[in-house]
């Protein structure tokens, strides 16, 4: 099966990786056996995330397929195993396995426009908006972190690329906040030159600048509505009137009954189109 498709750049123009595209949802829907969600294998998942399919395929076209996903074993296609001679050297070292990408991401970033997509000042009576900066001092901030090393005479990890796969393995685990702060601490007393953030709220906000932040929008349990512009300061759906919060028994705490996360395109449609590979 002809894959040259998957190392194209202009991918949001070519009838090459569209109709790439297309073969692969194919075989993924016909390996999925009616399952709605599909490992996304764009460079951001990595087969790590399952994903409903129409959303898969936004990830393709907005984050690219990884390119070193060439046998597609978890959508269908079977695995070809190589054989290898024990007594072969191959040459390959544990550190030829780390390429974080960190540079690129980060010149998509100097040429695009940081923080001007529109934001909803709704937000959660539970969950505070972390202060957002400039775009300057932004990308200054990660720049310098992304160049400081982990620790001195680290040169495998830097401190953001570190912070970065430590929220990673936490949204893919599925940890708990109290977790992540938990391990956190324990790293932190373990190794205490390393340079680590001291909580999730300061990971989040360090990674932030990348453009992976999203804004929570409450919604009818019914799907009515969102509570949001002329609706976001009601307690019931003024269609159904259903009530907006769970039933409270947990004190003073309200927790909403649906919660829906929307992830800006405009910012991250900005970066794409400046990149060097358009």
């Amino acid at each position: 099966m002809d894959k040259r498709w998957m190392n194209l750049g202009d991918r949001l123009v070519s009838l090459a990786y569209a109709e790439g595209v297309n073969i692969f949802l194919t075989m993924a829907r016909n390996h999925s056996m009616g399952s709605d969600r599909i490992r996304c294998p764009c460079r951001i998942c990595c087969n790590n995330l399952f994903l409903p399919i129409f959303e898969m395929e936004t990830h393709l076209f907005i984050k690219w397929i990884n390119p070193n996903y060439t046998q597609w074993i978890f959508h269908g296609e079977e695995e070809t195993l190589p054989t290898i001679d024990d007594d072969t050297d191959t040459g390959v070292g544990v550190g030829d396995e780390y390429n974080d990408d960190m540079d690129r991401m980060l010149d998509d970033i100097r040429a695009g426009t940081i923080g001007d997509a529109p934001k909803d000042n709704t937000t959660s009576p539970t969950h505070p908006s972390i202060p957002q900066p400039s775009p300057n001092s932004t990308f200054d901030q990660l720049l310098e972190d992304a160049r400081r090393p982990l620790f001195d005479g680290c040169t495998k990890f830097s401190k953001l690329s570190f912070v970065l796969k430590l929220i990673h393995i936490k949204i893919i685990g599925r940890w708990s906040i109290k977790s992540f702060d938990m391990l956190i601490g324990l790293l932190r007393s373990a190794f205490p030159d390393a340079k680590l953030p001291s909580s999730y709220e300061e990971a989040r906000s360090l990674e932030q600048g990348l453009g992976f932040e999203y804004h929570k929008i409450h919604a009818c349990p019914n799907d009515c509505i969102f509570f949001w512009k002329e609706y976001a300061n009601l307690n019931e759906c003024p269609i159904c009137k259903a009530s907006r919060w769970m039933p409270n028994t947990h004190g003073s705490r309200v927790i909403p009954q649906k919660v829906l996360r929307h992830f800006p395109l405009k910012p991250r449609l900005q970066r794409l189109f400046v990149t060097d590979n358009m």
